[in-house]
């Protein structure tokens, strides 16, 4: 029986995603996978979260209101505290004008922001995005 003050030990999954059912549907996938997810409704709250815990991996949506995606993407790969946190960018948006946008970003940058390692569309197969998420907590 746990406590209600223990935190669990496992992997942690971030969900930054506005939609309720998204949320509710990533959150039952990474359930599913044997990961605990904590779930927030914007990037204002992701980032939040991350004073307080530091997730094995984060899916983060780009078109939310307050903080969008691509602007919390650009301060977790700016941040050397988050940068190497594992992180799916999961999204609606088409990823080349996502790439278009991080382009645009690095042109009067001297340290680049890199392209996301994982862009995966909102309209992928489940079964594929549950094998992009082993991968990257378990690497």
């Amino acid at each position: 029986m746990n406590e209600p003050n223990v935190k669990k030990i496992g992997k942690t999954v971030l969900v930054i995603e506005d939609e309720m059912d998204m949320r509710f549907y990533l959150m039952a996938m990474v359930r599913s996978l044997g990961f605990e997810s904590i779930l927030t409704k914007n990037g204002v709250q992701g980032l939040s979260a991350l004073c307080s815990l530091r997730p094995d991996l984060i899916i983060l949506d780009v078109m939310m209101p307050e903080k969008g995606g691509a602007l919390v993407y650009q301060e977790l790969k700016i941040n050397p505290q988050y940068r190497d946190i594992p992180l799916i960018v999961f999204s609606g948006v088409d990823p080349h004008s996502f790439a278009h946008y991080i382009k645009m970003l690095n042109l009067d940058r001297e340290i680049k922001i890199p392209l996301p390692k994982y862009y995966v569309e909102k309209s992928a197969d489940p079964d594929y995005l549950k094998e992009v998420i082993k991968k990257c907590i378990t690497l």
